[in-house]
């Protein structure tokens, strides 16, 4: 039997239906996570997310993240006593969110936040803070990258 142009037509049309099939395949593995699960009522608040934020740019200190043995979110010393800062800190993993992280503010004397680095994997998170300290609310929101 030859190989003529009929042979090499039907290969090429199976080849191009077993690389199809096998995009389609990965494609249906691979995991799509939205950014929040109540997307809708958060655009709703968007508003009083803007009028945090302006609240924390008009600060003359700002927030600092410092990764060293672990993992620190230094705040600026706006109030007398570190009690007095409240609010969530959400670590957000773009990628993964079973790797976000999410826990109330609880600063120790120098209005450190400490996380153990041991609870990160590699790669690229965003620290979104929402606090408020003197009838102020601020909302402040970082880039983090764990080596």
């Amino acid at each position: 039997m030859k190989f003529n142009w009929g042979h090499g037509l039907v290969v090429v049309i199976l080849l191009g239906i077993t690389g199809f099939l096998s995009l389609v395949y990965i494609t249906t593995r691979e995991r799509i996570d939205m950014v929040t699960d109540e997307y809708y009522p958060k655009e709703l608040k968007y508003q009083n997310q803007i009028e945090k934020l302006k609240n924390y740019n008009a600060l003359s200190d700002k927030v600092n993240i410092k990764v060293n043995g672990n993992l620190a979110v230094v705040f600026p010393k706006i109030t007398d006593k570190p009690d007095e800062i409240t609010g969530s800190i959400h670590i957000y993993r773009p990628s993964d969110k079973r790797l976000d992280i999410e826990k109330e503010i609880q600063l120790d004397t120098a209005f450190i936040a400490s996380f153990d680095k041991e609870n990160f994997k590699s790669g690229k998170y965003e620290v979104i803070i929402e606090w408020g300290a003197n009838n102020q609310e601020y909302l402040t929101k970082l880039p983090l990258f764990i080596d």
